[in-house]
């Protein structure tokens, strides 16, 4: 199975949580700048939801995906506003590319607010998510 993950982070928040990921399952982490290379079994793709919606580079990335990439699991940090997972889920959608239902999201430190999170916790969950997908996949 061929698994990646990519992510856009502007605080390290989101980074940490793909870190986690990517140690669970044994694959490296990359920025979006990287881009997916080859078929992709299961794509790992996280941003954060900032108060105008998600980043433009992220929606960017997003519409460039292609056929190649069969699945994608959406994972999400933010401080004040929910989710950004009903944004992204959408853009992909539109895509034709298959999103699973199961999504990560914890809070992220901006400014004084949810210091030091995503905290140790939340890199368990994250790892916990990470074992969720891979074996729903293993399924299907």
């Amino acid at each position: 199975m061929n698994i990646q993950i990519r992510y856009l982070s502007k605080s390290g928040n989101t980074k940490k949580i793909a870190d986690a990921i990517a140690k669970e399952v044994g694959v490296a982490a990359e920025t979006i700048e990287k881009g997916v290379t080859g078929d992709t079994d299961i794509l790992f793709l996280g941003g954060a939801m900032y108060w105008a919606g998600v980043d433009n580079k992220l929606k960017k990335f997003i519409l460039g995906l292609d056929c190649s990439v069969k699945k994608v699991a959406i994972f999400s940090t933010t401080a004040v506003v929910k989710s950004a997972y009903p944004e992204i889920k959408k853009l992909l959608l539109a895509k034709n590319i298959f999103v699973y239902e199961n999504e990560f999201h914890c809070k992220g430190e901006f400014l004084k607010l949810h210091k030091g999170r995503p905290n140790d916790d939340d890199l368990e969950l994250a790892k916990q998510f990470a074992r969720e997908i891979t074996s729903i996949s293993n399924f299907r």
